[in-house]
């Protein structure tokens, strides 16, 4: 079981939630905020409410984004005493203050905290899908269109009004027309394959969906709109080959929902075997999750210790040492911990290690964010190995 069902939320706390709810409603984020974050920590497997946080946490940052224009700062501002005039040392100290002060913004600080509250539901919560899909794309999105010129723009525009109105039909030929201005405009491929999906002509949405792919190929969001699509054609191998896809670019929390959703329609079974972590990956220091002094995640910590020195800034191992064979810090944490303690709750950790693909399920099924740099050097060279293995999760 997943998320919400698995938090078992008291009547009470469920009030809270729904005072929270109101309040954000409301624009109240910060009231919102301050209601769900002892809950979050109270049921730290309630997908329910890491994905209310996350969304509060969101807007907020824009809403402090928006106020922080009363709080920039440029050169023109900075005076340094004691300057008779500008120099190197004087323009180099004014830029220097200048990006001291703007990192004191607000929304700055506020952002960094979001992200670290995001990367702790990850971390906590097997279904928080919204904290997942935003440190992708905060982090991790970044191809953008090329700039398209001012007609081309105004199509799009015009499209967006249309679609906003639910006048699929006239959006499409604004998004089209956009296009026809401009073949290398992502957006508009990507919102007409929407306008398609609102007509429910999903042939066609596929169709504009796959093109979007094929500009951005490490962008998730035209893929998952992709799987949508092929599952209301029911395509369902297709859409499952899709999501698999779509996993090896990047493990969004969203597109395991949906190859679960499509393993249903094949009359399949798929469950990718996650399981709670107590510390964040890749460190050895701030480790504030380790609340419980847990034994065993403590070996994984003295593992990565071990391998440290050996490893990039990423976890990487770019040297040789007599350790391990991987190539990847994660990986080698977790053989260090299973070998050092005889937990039972690693059960299908070692029934993976026995069938060779422990890294697999270390780096797909255990995905955290923090050691994303890890899972794209593995998926680059594994490509085959982990569709293996997803078709071994749906044989269990």
């Amino acid at each position: 079981m997943h998320g919400t069902a698995c938090a078992q939320i008291t009547k009470h706390d469920l009030r809270k939630y729904n005072k929270a709810r109101a309040r954000y409603e409301q624009v109240k984020y910060d009231e919102a905020e301050k209601i769900l974050r002892p809950l979050s920590k109270k049921y730290p497997k309630s997908a329910m409410i890491w994905n209310l946080l996350a969304q509060v946490q969101m807007n907020n940052y824009y809403k402090k984004t928006e106020a922080d224009k009363l709080f920039s700062f440029s050169t023109s501002n900075i005076s340094i005493s004691g300057s008779d005039g500008p120099t190197k040392a004087s323009d180099s100290l004014a830029g220097a203050l200048v990006r001291i002060l703007n990192e004191m913004k607000p929304s700055k600080i506020y952002f960094k905290n979001a992200a670290a509250t995001w990367r702790e539901a990850t971390l906590k919560c097997e279904d928080a899908e919204l904290p997942s899909m935003l440190l992708r794309t905060f982090f991790l999105d970044t191809d953008h269109d090329s700039t398209p010129g001012q007609a081309s723009i105004k199509e799009f525009n015009l499209g967006e009004n249309a679609f906003q109105k639910q006048n699929y039909t006239e959006a499409i030929q604004h998004y089209q027309k956009a296009v026809d201005l401009d073949s290398t405009f992502y957006k508009a491929r990507l919102y007409m394959g929407d306008a398609y999906y609102g007509k429910k002509d999903y042939v066609f949405a596929s169709r504009y969906f796959r093109e979007a792919v094929r500009i951005h190929p490490n962008l998730q969001e035209p893929r998952k709109y992709l799987v949508d699509a092929l599952y209301h054609m029911q395509a369902f191998k297709e859409a499952e080959n899709e999501a698999v896809d779509a996993l090896l670019v990047y493990p969004d929390v969203g597109m395991f929902l949906k190859l679960e959703e499509v393993a249903r329609a094949e009359n399949k079974h798929f469950q990718r075997h996650w399981m709670e972590r107590v510390v964040f990956p890749n460190t050895v220091g701030d480790q504030p999750l380790n609340e419980k002094g847990d034994r065993d995640w403590m070996e994984y910590i003295n593992g990565f210790s071990l391998i440290e020195k050996y490893c990039d800034k990423d976890g990487i191992i770019v040297q040789k040492n007599d350790l391990t064979k991987t190539h990847y810090a994660e990986v080698f944490s977790w053989e260090y911990m299973l070998k050092k303690t005889p937990s039972d709750k690693f059960v299908f950790a070692r029934k993976m290690q026995q069938a060779g693909f422990l890294d697999c399920y270390v780096m797909l099924s255990e995905y955290h964010f923090d050691f994303n740099a890890q899972y794209q050097h593995f998926a680059k060279q594994n490509k085959e190995r982990l569709k293996s293995y997803v078709e071994l999760l749906m044989s269990l």
